[in-house]
This record gives structure tokens, C-alpha cells and sequence, in this order.
């Protein structure tokens, strides 16, 4: 029998077990009736989606009037359905429950609890006292996994082991320690040969094909703060490879930076801008530095990197809707170079208003 024979053969014989002979409710309707993501409107951080207590947290601003909100994003299990809607609004001065139905008829309720910040606030776990264990073993700052704050970590262990971690201060305080690793000649084969040490806001999701989207940079946030402050201690490592493993004559630096940005359009726009890069070795002991925000296009004479990439600047009137902060290794870890294990610690991140 050729070829093309036996492939229509099969084709005939997969056709007719999935027209004749198969229910289309062979498996039964299903049972799944989760809220796996929920954001209200002047949200601040991340969710919190407590699964045993079917309860959800979420923080909005000091100027969101809590009678008066309404969802943005409500993500549930395939084949669910909600009420009351995403587009309904409510009275959040007191928990509001959501009831999620299932396919096969029932039913799961979930009360969404809201908390207003103050007018001055704070990023949550900014001390990098708390870190929570994941599944694959290592540690990420926050108390679970609903945390404002993620590492590039699950990229780094595919090829060794988490470079950023825990470090404890004096045997009590809990800091953050981040180093650049050397990811070996196999990463280097295809351009990936450095892994800064970074943490940020946002959320890391692992897309092998293009490392570089695996960052989700910012969170919603909507505060006018005019500095902001951090315990530091840094030392540049050597050599320094390139994203290929040759060995550049570069001296590394760490970066840390905090951007606001408006996000309404669908399209980021800079609100204001802080950016602080040391190459100096200052391991010995902690650093203060203290940065001031430049709100509004930043002056020519600022180098180009601190500029926003797509150009874009809000204007006056508008405000920001989210906040990125990010510690990293090493500058051009985008650029998967650095110097082999330049080392970064931060603690105490400070927003002054």
C-alpha cells in the first residue's frame, strides 16, 4: 500500500471514531470554577488570591472611592461563568462576594476584600524580609506567590542554580543578595552566556523562545513620590564576558531605577524618572543612596539609557497608573553580559514623599 494510500486510510478510520463513535460528553461537564486573576479599577500591587479561604486581596489607592469600584480583569476556570459580572459595579466598602459556576452546575463563592493605602504608601515586602520557597525549591522575596516582586530565577535555574537569594545582615536582617552567574558554553551557544542577578516589579514568566519577554516589568500604582531611598553594597565582578563568553574590557556596574509610568493608552508613557549606576566597589559595608525623581521629559544631557525606549512621555495631566523598580547585577544584563559574580545586596527600599 503507498504511501498516500495509507495516510488516507488512517484519515478515514481517525474520522470515523471521532464522528460515530465518540460523545462530545465522553469526559462530562467540568468542575472547575476558579478566579484565577481579579483586578479592580485604581488597584495598587498584586492580587492576593487566598485559594483555601476563597478570599481575595486587593489594595487600591488613597483616592479611590471604594463605593464605587469595579473589575478590570476577572480570569476564571475554562467553561466557568461569574456574578455579577466584570462590568458591574459595587460597593467595595465591605467584602463583596463573587459567585463562580462551573460547567456542570456548581458553584464556588469567593468575598473580595479591599484596603485602602494611605496617602503616602509604601511597596510591600520593600524590607525583603519575607521570601517564600517555590515548588522547584529556591526562594523568592514575598510571602507567596502573589508577591509585587520577582526575580529572573526560573530562567538562571534551567542552567545552575538561583542567583538571587536571601542574605542575612548581622544574623537578623534579611536582605536581598543578587549575583551575576556564568551560565556556561552551552548558553553561550546560542547568546545567553551571562545571567545578571535581578529583581523588579512585575512577574517573571519563562518564555525560552524569547528570554526577553519573560520580564513583566511594573505594578499598578498611582502615588507622586519625590525620592526614593536604599541600603546598598556592590562589587563588580571579572572577567567580564559578553553574551557570546568572550571577554570584554569593561568594568561592570549595578543598576537601580525606578520608573512611573501611565499605561491608560495601552501604550506606556514616562511619568518620572529615578536612576542610580555604580561600578564602584563598595562591598565592605552598606550604602545609602538617595535619588531624586525627575518628573516630565527628561533633560538632553541625561544618558540615553535612563530615556524611555519607545520615545513616549506623559503629559501633565496625566498621572501615573504603574510603578517599576528593578535592582540588577549587572547594567547590560539585557544584553545577557556582565561580570562574573558581580555582586549586588540591597535592602530597605524607601519611597519618600
Amino acid at each position: 500500500m503507498g504511501t498516500f494510500k495509507v495516510n488516507q486510510f488512517i484519515g478515514i478510520i481517525s474520522i470515523a471514531l471521532f464522528s460515530g463513535c465518540v460523545n462530545e460528553n465522553y469526559f462530562g461537564a467540568s468542575a472547575e470554577k476558579k478566579i484565577l486573576a481579579f483586578t479592580l479599577t485604581n488597584q495598587t500591587g498584586n492580587t492576593n488570591i487566598i485559594e483555601a479561604s476563597k478570599t481575595i486581596r486587593v489594595k487600591v489607592s488613597a483616592d479611590a472611592m471604594l463605593a464605587a469600584l469595579k473589575p478590570t480583569q476577572i480570569t476564571l476556570s475554562t467553561f466557568a461563568k461569574i456574578a455579577p459580572a466584570i462590568d458591574i459595579t459595587r460597593d467595595f466598602s465591605n467584602p463583596v462576594a463573587y459567585t463562580v459556576t462551573a460547567e456542570d452546575g456548581t458553584t464556588e463563592t469567593y468575598m473580595v476584600v479591599v484596603e485602602q493605602e494611605g496617602a503616602n504608601p509604601q511597596l510591600e515586602n520593600s524590607s525583603f524580609d519575607q521570601w517564600y520557597t517555590t515548588p522547584k525549591g529556591y526562594e523568592e522575596p514575598g510571602e507567596n506567590a502573589s508577591s509585587i516582586w520577582a526575580t529572573g530565577n526560573a530562567g538562571v535555574v534551567t542552567l545552575g542554580d538561583a542567583n538571587v537569594t536571601p542574605f542575612t545582615i548581622n544574623g537578623i536582617d534579611r536582605a536581598a543578595k543578587l549575583v551575576t552567574a556564568d551560565l556556561g558554553s552551552l548558553a553561550g551557544l546560542v547568546g545567553q552566556r551571562m545571567g545578571a542577578g535581578s529583581m523588579f516589579t512585575g512577574k517573571f514568566e519563562l518564555d525560552i523562545a524569547n528570554p526577553l519577554n519573560s520580564t513583566k516589568f511594573g505594578i499598578s500604582y498611582s502615588a507622586k513620590p519625590k525620592q526614593f531611598s536604599v541600603n546598598y553594597a556592590y562589587a563588580p565582578g571579572t572577567p567580564y564576558l559578553d553574551k557570546d563568553g568572550q571577554v570584554l574590557s569593561k568594568t561592570d556596574s549595578c543598576d537601580i531605577y525606578v520608573l512611573l509610568e501611565n499605561r491608560e493608552s495601552g501604550e506606556a508613557k514616562r511619568v518620572a524618572t529615578g536612576w542610580f549606576r555604580s561600578g564602584k566597589k563598595e562591598i565592605d559595608a552598606f550604602k545609602t543612596v538617595t535619588v531624586d525623581l525627575w518628573y516630565g521629559t527628561l533633560p538632553n544631557d541625561v544618558p540615553a539609557y535612563q530615556k524611555p525606549t519607545n520615545g513616549l512621555y506623559a503629559n501633565s495631566n496625566e498621572k501615573a497608573t504603574h510603578i517599576t523598580v528593578v535592582f540588577s547585577s549587572s547594567y547590560n544584563g539585557a544584553f545577557f553580559e556582565g561580570g562574573t559574580n558581580s555582586t549586588l545586596v540591597v535592602n530597605n527600599f524607601a519611597l519618600i514623599y
